[in-house]
C-alpha cells in the first residue's frame, strides 16, 4: 500500500509537471506572436524607409552620372539629393522571447517540432539581416564623412533654422570640389544603392514573409487567436 501510494503520488506531479509546462508553452508562443506583430511592422516601416533612401540615392547617381563637369552648384545639388539616402538603415528586432528560449532552456518546452524549426530558421534569419545591417551602415557612415570633406553648405542650414532665421544660406558652397573625392563619394552612393536594391530590401521582405507564416502557423497549431 506504501509503495502504491508512493507511485500514485510521482505521477500526480508528474501530471502536474507537465501542466505546467504545457502552460508555459502556451505563454511563449503567445509572446512570441507578439514579438512578431512588433518585426513585422519594424520591417515594413523599414522597407519603406529604404525604398525612399534608395529613390534618393539613385536620383543622385544618376545627376553626377549625366553631368560630365558638373558645377559647384550642380554638386551641391548631388549632395542635398544623396543625404537622403544616408539615414539611419537600421531595423531593430524584438528579441524578449527568444532571449528567454534561449536563455533559460524554454525551447525544449516547445513538443512541436515544426513550429521549433520555424522559429529556429527565423532566428538565423535575423542574424543574415543583421549582417547587411552592419555592412550597410559601415558604407553609410563612411559617405557620410567623405560628405562632410565636400560640402560646405550644412553650417549655414543649421544656423538658419536653429540659431538664426533671417540669416542667408549659401546653398552651394563646397568645402572640396576635387573630382576624385566627389568620384569616391558617389562610388560609396552606388555600393549603398546596390545593398538596398539586391540585398537588404529583398532580405526584409523575405523576413516578413518568415514573420507572418510563422505567426500563422504558431496560432494554428496552439489554437491562439
Amino acid at each position: 500500500m506504501l509503495f502504491l501510494a508512493v507511485f500514485c503520488g510521482f505521477l500526480a506531479e508528474d501530471q502536474r509537471e507537465h501542466i505546467v509546462e504545457h502552460r508555459r508553452e502556451k505563454d511563449f508562443m503567445r509572446s512570441m506572436i507578439d514579438d512578431l506583430n512588433k518585426d513585422t511592422a519594424a520591417i515594413i516601416a523599414g522597407i519603406a524607409r529604404l525604398e525612399r533612401q534608395q529613390k534618393n540615392s539613385d536620383s543622385a547617381i544618376l545627376l553626377y552620372t549625366v553631368q560630365k563637369s558638373p558645377t559647384p552648384a550642380q554638386v551641391a545639388e548631388m549632395g542635398r539629393i544623396s543625404d537622403g539616402g544616408l539615414t539611419s538603415t537600421i531595423v531593430l528586432f524584438i528579441d524578449r522571447t527568444s532571449s528567454q528560449l534561449k536563455n533559460s532552456g524554454g525551447m525544449r518546452l516547445i513538443r512541436d517540432k515544426s513550429v521549433a524549426d520555424s522559429i529556429t530558421e527565423y532566428w538565423n534569419r535575423i542574424d543574415q539581416v543583421k549582417e547587411i545591417i552592419d555592412r550597410t551602415e559601415s558604407y553609410r557612415l563612411d559617405t557620410r564623412k567623405l560628405g562632410t570633406r565636400i560640402f560646405g553648405g550644412r553650417p549655414g542650414f543649421y544656423a538658419n533654422r536653429y540659431l538664426d532665421s533671417t540669416l542667408l544660406i549659401d546653398r552651394d558652397r563646397l568645402l572640396d570640389n576635387s573630382p576624385l573625392l566627389l568620384g569616391e563619394y558617389m562610388n560609396n552612393m552606388v555600393f549603398i544603392s546596390v545593398l538596398y536594391r539586391f540585398e537588404y530590401i529583398p532580405r526584409l521582405r523575405n523576413q516578413l514573409n518568415l514573420a507572418e507564416r510563422l505567426m500563422d502557423k504558431i496560432r494554428e497549431d496552439y489554437h491562439l487567436k
